[in-house]
Formats: C-alpha cells, structure tokens, sequence
C-alpha cells in the first residue's frame, strides 16, 4: 500500500490528485487504524461460531491441519488454498458485517427506477448521501435463505455464484470498497489458522447464543462481550 501511495505522489498529471507527504501518512493511519478493531472483532466473532458449531470448527482444523508446513508454519500460498477456511471467514463475515451501514457521496446526477409498480421515480443529485443497510441485506432471507443460520456452505464453489451481487457488502462494492480488506482477511485466517492448531474452542456457562448485540455501540458488540474457553491439544 505504501509503494502504491509514493507512486501516486511522483505521478505528474493534471487528471490525477498528487499525493502530498501528509496525504501518504494520514491514508498508512487510516488503513491500520479503521481496521484495527474491526479485524479483531471479526476474528471474535469466527472464534464463536466455531466455538458454537463444534462440526464446522473440526472440518477447518482438518483443512488447516494438511496445509501445515514441515515446521508447523503456514504460508501465505497454502493460506490461500483454503478454501474451507474462506467459506468459513464469509460467512462471519456476512452474519456479522464490520460495518453495518455503507455511506457513500453521490457524485453525478442519477435516476432510479421505481421500486414498485405505480411507485415514481428517485432522483438521487451530486452530493446527496446514500446509506446501504449492510446488515439488514446480509440478513434478509430474500438473499440469504435461514440468515441466522452460520452456514459457510453459501459460500462453496458450487453456491457462491449463486449469491446476488452487492447483496453482499462487509467490505463495500466498487472503487471504493474497503482498501485494507485482503490484509484484514489475511490476519484473520492466519489467526484462526493457529488457533486451531493449538486449541479446541469451546463454549462455557457464559457464552451466549444467539449473541445479543449491545445497543451502546456504534458496531456489532455483544453484550458483556466474547466468552469461549480455548482447551489446549496435544500436538
């Protein structure tokens, strides 16, 4: 990310902003610090429902377990050739966006069609604000068959074309989807990954399911946050 902001400061165009030095360093703030707690809470919340769906967390630990290196290190290559581990990270990813509403600025006039026969017409104008329900869309069994259910199966080889594009948003669509999600998936996976290798999550007397979200913050968060219980295996 960085390379590809000094490059965007040494490009001389008339079309195209020049980076300046704050410029650089106020995006590097941005990228770490909007993904900080959303990366963790996101991993929070895969920990959970493996804790919670004790079948699914065996199936991954199985995936991850022939992926390991002679070491037990895992690289970047055979993390990407999990794809149970991927099924699993959408699915949280869809029951638990990190942001529950997308805003975003309207540049050009647009009309859309109504959204109902005998409905008129909006006129949406440059500068006026949209909100897109992430949350409630990631939710509705319109798209999402049983939406409560985690089930990762959605997002097989088999289903996941299947699913209606930008009815899945944890990260935004477009250009100006989340510039630090492949990092944010990264960690997540990578933690998970050693998790598993160590651990076997639990549930314990204070684990609450279906969680109960916290109606004092801004982003999903249960109440009295993530209890779980990590059993160490024998390796």
């Amino acid at each position: 990310m960085i390379h590809l902001l000094m490059q965007s400061r040494d490009k001389k165009s008339d079309n195209v902003h020049k980076m300046s030095l704050d410029d650089i360093i106020s995006q590097a703030f941005t990228f770490f610090f909007a993904g900080f707690d959303t990366a963790s809470t996101l991993i929070c919340f895969v920990a959970h429902e493996l804790a919670v769906n004790q079948d699914i967390q065996d199936r991954l630990r199985k995936e991850v377990q022939q992926h390991l290196e002679g070491n037990g290190d895992i690289s970047y290559e055979t993390l990407s050739k999990m794809s149970y581990m991927d099924m699993v990270v959408s699915e949280a990813l869809r029951k638990y966006p990190p942001t529950v509403i997308l805003d975003r600025l309207c540049a050009k006039r647009y009309e859309l069609p109504p959204s109902q026969p005998g409905c008129k017409n909006v006129v949406i104008e440059p500068d006026d604000i949209l909100l897109f329900p992430a949350y409630a869309i990631q939710r509705d069994p319109k798209y999402f068959p049983n939406p409560d259910k985690f089930d990762p199966e959605r997002f097989s080889e088999e289903n996941k074309d299947n699913i209606l594009t930008c009815a899945y948003l944890p990260f935004g669509h477009g250009p100006r989807k989340c510039i630090g999600n492949r990092f944010a998936l990264m960690e997540t996976k990578i933690l998970i990954a050693h998790l598993l290798q160590k651990f076997t999550l639990k549930t314990t007397d204070k684990t609450i399911e279906p969680i109960v979200f916290s109606k004092n913050e801004f982003s999903l968060t249960p109440v009295n946050g993530f209890w779980i219980s990590l059993e160490k295996r024998e390796t």
